[in-house]
């Protein structure tokens, strides 16, 4: 059964073109000295987040035939998949910004006509950078720059908003994406921890994709080795996914994901009780003593956390030598009764039996209990490894989540939950178990209290009041975007306690009101905001509502030198231990377009923010690569730049290949030029963590007293102010997700009026894994999904029987919050209760790809209030209660 784009299209009323006041689309002339010639040259995929599969792009008269893989160059080696593949028609876009437009309708809506009119990149740059020079000088926090997937290729974008002085960098995808904090407490890392595919031999995923939705080239090829060595797979989630399909497929209620953990553990701890020891007493601070007031219980000197030595009888400081260690039990040190950190977080999972999981989850009790007892025996607790020499504890086993876990209200609990489990059997930063994707070396070194120091977005950001950040970072010190909060502070500053206003808002690949939800909130946010620009590459919705565009090459079209980073969704010996710089080769520029950091390099010099201490060159000289820190392209003496001098791209480039931390002496960027990617194998041992603070040398937080700290200083400075929590009726509600042993959380999709009765969720597909490269407007990919069944709302088989819908009817799919529609399709690979849809379809705008408006929009379905949201990360709910139909003609 097709998509039904026919259909689509005869739902939109109006041509594209009848709207643009622009000339007709002028195709570049093949340049004369390019007739006649083949050519070949090296690229980086932008495909999908991942963004970095090798790539040979081949040329025929000036003209890009072809993109292919780069045989025998990681991470891809030679694989490339049909997003990649059809980069073709990503440069060769007829409905491409090409060239610099300026809107002469004040009004703004995605029905609204803008009154485009073509002008200069002179005006174009002029009026933007006076705008923002103008709102500069009223107050540096009045610019918002927006990012996203759209534009992953931009080397200035971070440093060009800290050189500006505002803190206002929001991300339009992170919202619905918060996935970060517990890896950054529990591993001291960043984006997410991940399963070794190298060496795993029992695998738990949740709400997340080991290769086949993400990046279907190394991903892919990793997870199929895996299963053919014996790995096995358990998939709990509501739809029966590819991974699923060559493994155990265990369907679970959504949102329920905490409850069906919690369950697990209850097992762990209360049936099998089998734990990795030595871990658990000399690698976590489950033995730590807690005194009742949720602290750490403190020697005589009040300095450091004590445990309990069953032999000596008596509580010594972490650090002492111990005869024993008491991992479980209640003891009174100087007159206070205090319990163990496991103690406690045991005791608080005791009420979380697989029964009362059964009845939240649908997953039933028996099946919970075979699932938990076969992780604890794949484990082999006690056994080693040998890799390259170096001896480590050898944990088979990895039980990863990810967004479809963690977006929920208690999401974060779900996440931390996770760990515990993983903890319980000493599978952390070993090989074959769970490990953290981002930076190699010491970053598990503990604090004084002698736990690892917890890093990225564990690290809570700094009070201030009123707030300084548009995404209200200082009420959720761990957030880690929230477009959708930023338009709330936009649009109502008193509610949320802002002394100053959003002056000018620069969109650079983020897209709030595709990757958010409810569009109204945005029009109205975009109508109050005195000037909005884009730099775009194609009319998406933000582009849409501009003042002013600045369109951008493509990423064929844009040069870029970048660094190797960790692979997002599963690991291997592929790639262990790389340490590389790419390069990717520019094709021949189509039309008025720039390279987006170019833009940023004269936007800064009009600006007056170029040059001098505190610019834009000496930032750039001082930034860090934020997930590889030392390993990135960070610039160093004596190459870096002078800060009375302006400088091109390529020479920027040339001095981060020279400053590289590999770099023996003889690599820059002609160099690179030459071989398109400079690359450094670190040993293999060195890739996992424990290496580098083996043995007892550190521990990771099992009782999470960091959320804790969290929520006393939140506490202390909330009280201060005489001020609560924005949009939430109790400060509680938020509060009790901040204790530092996990419970059960409520979705606040979870209790729902009786005739809201299913459940509606969403997932990457290989054709929509994100945003990047415009891969829903791009007709080659469209080829493919217009006609795959899969690419409609899915519906249970028995389910649609019971409601009288079949395949091909068009339903209504309604929340409490917006609806939307589309062709509906049945199968038995989904959970009874609920509708699925696949990929990221519909909004769009009047002048947009017809393309990009066709297909039912998941996220207007969604909760967007301050209640819903995960109260440690902010993080948006990405499920809703739900109610169908079919649509009657």
């Amino acid at each position: 059964m097709k998509m039904g784009i026919k259909k689509y299209r005869s739902m939109i009323k109006n041509d594209t073109r009848e709207f643009f006041n622009v000339s007709p689309i002028k195709w570049k002339a093949v340049d004369p000295t390019e007739s006649g010639t083949k050519k070949t040259l090296y690229g980086i995929c932008r495909g999908c987040m991942q963004g970095d599969c090798a790539t040979l792009v081949h040329l025929e008269d000036g003209i890009v035939v072809k993109v292919e893989g780069n045989p025998g160059a990681p991470p891809n080696y030679g694989s490339l998949c049909p997003r990649g593949n059809a980069a073709v028609m990503n440069i060769y876009n007829p409905y491409r910004v090409k060239s610099p437009l300026k809107r002469t309708n004040p009004k703004k809506g995605l029905d609204v006509d803008p009154g485009w009119v073509e002008i200069t990149w002179e005006e174009a740059l002029e009026t933007t950078a006076r705008k923002m020079k103008e709102a500069r000088e009223i107050d540096p926090r009045s610019l918002v720059i927006c990012e996203g997937w759209g534009q992953r290729d931009t080397a200035l974008r971070t440093p060009f908003i800290k050189a500006f002085g505002s803190p206002n960098e929001v991300g339009s995808h992170g919202g619905a994406c918060t996935v970060h904090y517990a890896t950054g407490l529990v591993q001291h890392s960043f984006p997410v921890s991940t399963v070794d595919l190298e060496y795993c031999n029992y695998h738990i995923t949740l709400g997340r994709s080991l290769g086949p939705n993400f990046a279907t080239t190394g991903g892919s090829r990793k997870f199929s080795k895996a299963i053919d060595r014996g790995m096995k797979l358990v998939v709990v989630d509501p739809r029966c996914s590819y991974e699923a399909s060559k493994g155990e497929w265990v369907p679970i209620r959504p949102t329920t994901d905490l409850a069906f953990l919690l369950g697990m553990a209850h097992v762990m701890m209360h049936e099998l009780k089998t734990y990795d020891q030595f871990f658990m007493k000399y690698r976590t601070n489950a033995p730590y003593l807690i005194e009742p007031g949720g602290d750490y219980m403190r020697d005589a000197a009040g300095n450091k956390p004590m445990i309990w030595d069953p032999v000596d009888q008596k509580a010594k400081p972490f650090d002492s030598d111990f005869k024993d260690i008491a991992l479980e039990g209640a003891f009174q040190v100087d007159g206070i009764d205090c319990k163990t950190g496991f103690t406690l977080i045991r005791e608080e999972f005791s009420n979380y039996t697989p029964e009362w999981a059964e009845q939240i989850t649908d997953i039933p009790a028996a099946r919970t209990r075979k699932i938990a007892k076969e992780f604890v025996a794949e484990a082999r607790i006690g056994s080693t490894i040998e890799i390259d020499g170096f001896t480590f504890p050898y944990r088979p086993v990895s039980l990863n989540t990810e967004r479809n876990v963690t977006n929920h209200r208690g999401g974060t609990y779900a996440d931390l939950t996770g760990k515990l489990i993983n903890m319980m059997v000493g599978s952390i930063e070993v090989p074959g178990g769970c490990l953290s994707c981002g930076y190699r070396g010491p970053v598990l070194s503990p604090t004084a209290d002698g736990t690892s120091t917890p890093g990225y977005e564990a690290v809570a950001k700094k009070w201030a009041f009123p707030p300084n950040n548009i995404m209200l970072n200082e009420f959720y010190p761990h957030i880690h975007h929230s477009s959708l909060q930023a338009a709330r502070s936009i649009l109502d500053p008193e509610k949320y306690h802002f002394d100053y206003e959003v002056k000018v808002w620069l969109a650079v690949g983020g897209n709030p009101v595709r990757m958010g939800a409810d569009p109204k909130l945005f029009e109205e946010a975009f109508n109050k905001i005195p000037f909005v620009a884009s730099i775009a590459y194609h009319m998406d919705e933000s582009a849409y509502m501009s003042d002013i565009i600045l369109p951008e090459h493509s990423f064929l079209e844009r040069k870029r030198v970048a660094a190797f980073w960790p692979q997002h969704q599963s690991l291997s010996d592929e790639v262990n231990g790389l340490q590389m710089i790419q390069l990717r080769q520019p094709v021949p520029t189509l039309f008025n377009t720039r390279h987006v950091d170019d833009i940023f390099l004269e936007l800064a010099d009009r600006i007056g923010m170029l040059e001098g201490e505190g610019g834009l060159n000496d930032v750039i000289n001082e930034s860090e690569d934020w997930i590889i820190r030392d390993d990135g392209l960070n610039m160093k003496e004596p190459h870096k730049l002078d800060l009375d001098k302006r400088y091109s791209m390529d020479e920027i480039f040339d001095r981060q290949v020279q400053s590289w931390k590999y770099n023996d002496g003889t690599m820059n960027l002609e160099k690179l030029e030459e071989e398109g990617a400079l690359a450094h194998w670190n040993p293999r041992y060195t890739f996992y963590n424990y290496y580098w603070v083996p043995g007892d040398q550190t521990r990771h937080e099992f009782y999470f007293i960091n959320l804790k700290r969290t929520a006393d200083g939140l506490r202390a400075n909330l009280k201060k102010h005489n001020v609560h929590f924005p949009g939430v009726s109790d400060d509680e509600y938020v509060f009790c997700q901040y204790d530092p042993v996990p419970h059960w959380v409520e979705s606040s999709e979870l209790s729902t009026p009786e005739e809201f009765d299913m459940w509606a969720i969403n997932w990457k597909t290989p054709y929509v894994s994100s945003e990047v490269g415009n891969p829903v407007g791009n007709p080659w990919l469209a080829e493919i999904y217009s006609q795959d069944p899969w690419e409609n709302i899915l519906i249970n088989s028995e389910t649609a029987r019971k409601k009288g819908l079949k395949d091909g009817d068009w339903i209504v799919v309604e929340s409490r919050h917006g609806k939307t529609e589309g062709y509906m399709k049945s199968s038995e690979l989904i959970h009874p209760e609920t509708v699925g849809f696949p990929g990221s379809y519909g909004t769009g705008s009047r002048h947009s790809n017809p393309l990009y408006r066709q297909g039912p929009h998941y996220n207007v379905l969604l909760p967007m209030d301050d209640e819903s949201i995960d109260g440690v990360s902010a993080g948006q709910e990405v499920a809703a209660s739900v109610k169908i139909y079919r649509k009657e003609a």
